[in-house]
């Protein structure tokens, strides 16, 4: 009850929102005029039931809750930009229970010099981790589920203060090439040790390293493109690589397709591939089409 209380209340205050929305967000006029912003929350949900359904079919539910958030302020001297990505979403199927299906929480603050007008010299900082814990799953001998905690809020945390150049033609590409420290913190399971895993399989936690720190050169490019005012397109690619060698370059590449149905109802198509040699030595992906309620604040 508690749960479908909360999403008629998002339905709800989607609803209240719909005039505004129309017109590009809710708080959209707000803002000072050197001020930017595309910030978008929302909602999507999926439920079925089956009950001596001969056709076969397994009871599920899925939730997913998001909020996006780009603002810009520009200057003569500098801009300041923030990024705020924050998603969380649970799978429920009937005979295995509740699992995670996405946790994120990132933020990425960047002050641009005005150099040129395409070049720029950044400061930066950037903050990711997780916010419930997540586990891996396999069977044992009898075939019982055994539930293995892997990670936690704060455990890996990600905290990294960047330098260097960015080449900004337009709102639409961007490329930034620097200096980056890159602090993995872990406080239980072993991320920010070289030798974690080994540690954990001797019983050995209170000697693992719970903070990692490794300079080294990291780039992010950035492209985005409107077809028209309901179908946009998104992709980020960041890589990193430690001043030890280039064997293991850490990265991430996101690409976000987004078409606004109505001015409530938005259909994503999302595709990540990520690689983090102290998370899996084998490239991690993500696939993804969600259908669902947003709530646009600008």
């Amino acid at each position: 009850m508690k749960l479908k209380n909360f999403f008629m209340s998002c339905v709800a205050a989607c609803a209240l929102a719909a005039p505004a929305m129309a017109e590009g967000g809710m708080f959209e006029g707000a803002l000072p005029e050197n001020w930017t912003a595309d910030v978008v929350a929302g909602v999507k949900y999926n439920y079925y039931n089956f009950h001596n359904w001969q056709q076969d079919g397994t009871s599920n539910y899925t939730w997913l809750v998001t909020f996006d958030a780009d603002v810009q302020g520009k200057w003569k001297v500098a801009n300041w930009r923030n990024l705020v990505d924050i998603d969380l979403g649970q799978t429920w199927t009937d005979g295995q229970g509740r699992r995670k299906s996405s946790d994120r929480l990132f933020w990425e603050s960047m002050l641009d010099f005005n150099m040129t007008e395409v070049l720029k010299p950044y400061v930066g900082n950037r903050f990711e981790t997780q916010m419930i814990a997540g586990y891996t799953y396999s069977e044992d001998e009898d075939g019982n589920e055994v539930k293995k905690a892997v990670s936690s809020f704060m455990d890996p945390a990600y905290e990294t203060q960047v330098a260097g150049l960015a080449y900004i033609p337009n709102d639409m590409f961007s490329q930034r090439l620097g200096f980056a420290n890159r602090m993995t913190i872990s406080n239980g399971y072993g991320y920010a040790d070289e030798h974690g895993a080994e540690k954990i399989a001797r019983g050995e936690r209170d000697h693992l390293k719970t903070v990692k720190d490794e300079p080294g050169l990291e780039s992010v490019t950035e492209f985005k493109y409107g077809f028209s005012d309901v179908v946009s397109f998104k992709s980020r690619l960041w890589a990193f690589t430690n001043f030890e060698g280039v064997n293991a370059i850490d990265g991430r590449w996101e690409n976000l397709l987004t078409v606004l149905i109505a001015p409530l109802i938005e259909l994503q198509v999302g595709f990540d591939m990520a690689y983090d040699l102290d998370q899996d030595e084998d490239a991690q992906v993500k696939n993804m089409v969600l259908f669902g309620l947003t709530w646009r604040w600008f």
